[in-house]
């Protein structure tokens, strides 16, 4: 026991390691969140980045003209969704007029089979009503105080995106510096190769969800018209990039479509053809489309990326739902790469990797 390292003291370091990373992570968000955003941005802007530097456009010019054309397709696509919801303000009345419809079949539903009063059926609806009444007031101020932080945090993240666009050779440098420095020159091709492959997993991955939530886009809008859903080009962008979450953000956002074509529909029928329309779309995404496009980019089973969806939303919020999916993917790509690590490349891959034995020194 004396000549190796306490299992004990072993466990307690790993597990102190794991309380400050993620304590790390959780309390220095406001600073990570952007500047982990625009590190994905840059990784998904290097290959277009890449292209200019090739027609002899300076570095800086063309890291700014990539971060401009992301953030011009960004502010489109709010815009796009801001418009929509004022659209879908005018069916305000309708909607209230349903749901006073609804509630007043319910209340006699529930006094005929029940027996309980009318009366005492409003006075608790009230009460709820009050209550969401009060929350909603708050929520009006939230949002316009989320917004100028939004604005905020978006020319912090343009600016991490320019920044890492222009230096972007000197932390991979940096990077293999360090390699040689501690693990010789022998791995220094390895590195190179783990530095590369780490890139491009992220930013095929990243391409890939925008490919997808473009396709559905198209695809939810003109499924949404031909069934007869008012606001069907809101509906089919919320929902395509509610989709970017993995597993939960489909069901996230076919759920508000079919709540709301039952609020708004006075038969069934439609309900449940917008849904049978979703689940048919889910097969497609999960089984065809997804796989082809980005199910060869990052090599993780369900099970360690719902964890990682989880994990995310716990430290991040909805960032880290759809960021700590593509980090738990690039690291994997350097478990894979590392001997000692393979077996946590094994254990969250979809497939397994057959390890080396250790070579004699």
């Amino acid at each position: 026991m004396q000549g190796g390292t306490n299992p004990i003291q072993r466990f307690n370091q790993v597990l102190l390691f794991i309380v400050l990373f993620f304590g790390i992570l959780y309390f220095a968000k406001p600073f990570l969140i952007p500047l982990a955003i625009g590190a994905m941005l840059a990784m998904l802007l290097v290959p277009l980045c890449h292209r200019l530097e090739q027609w002899r456009v300076p570095r800086p010019l063309a890291a700014v003209c990539c971060a401009l054309f992301a953030l011009v397709i960004l502010l489109g696509i709010g815009y796009l969704l801001i418009n929509q919801i004022a659209v879908l303000g005018k069916d305000m009345p309708l909607i209230g007029r349903k749901l006073n419809d609804t509630l007043n079949s319910a209340h006699d539903f529930i006094s005929e089979h029940f027996q309980l009063p009318i009366d005492t059926q409003k006075a608790y609806l009230q009460n709820q009503i009050d209550g969401i009444s009060n929350l909603a007031g708050k929520f009006v101020g939230d949002i316009f105080r989320s917004i100028l932080s939004f604005l905020v945090r978006l020319l912090i993240i343009t600016a991490y995106t320019i920044l890492l666009l222009i230096y972007r050779r000197r932390f991979k440098s940096f990077i293999l510096a360090l390699v040689v420095h501690y693990g010789g020159r022998t791995n220094l091709a390895e590195a190179r190769d783990v530095v590369d492959k780490t890139t491009n997993v992220a930013s095929s991955y990243l391409a890939g969800v925008c490919i997808v939530a473009s396709i559905f886009s198209i695809v939810n809008t003109i499924g949404l018209t031909i069934i007869g859903i008012e606001n069907a080009l809101f509906f089919g962008v919320m929902v395509a990039v509610i989709n970017i979450i993995p597993y939960i953000g489909s069901v996230a956002g076919s759920a508000i479509v079919v709540l709301y074509t039952l609020i708004t529909h006075d038969s069934l029928v439609t309900p449940a053809i917008v849904a049978i329309f979703f689940i048919v779309l889910q097969q497609i995404d999960s089984y065809v489309i997804t796989p082809k496009i980005t199910g060869s980019k990052i090599q993780l089973n369900a099970l360690f990326t719902i964890m990682a969806l989880l994990l995310g939303s716990l430290v991040w919020g909805v960032a880290g739902m759809i960021l700590f999916v593509p980090f738990l993917g690039a690291a994997k790509v350097v478990f894979d790469h590392v001997e000692s690590l393979k077996p946590y490349g094994n254990l969250i891959g979809n497939r397994e990797t057959p390890t080396k034995k250790s070579r004699p020194t």
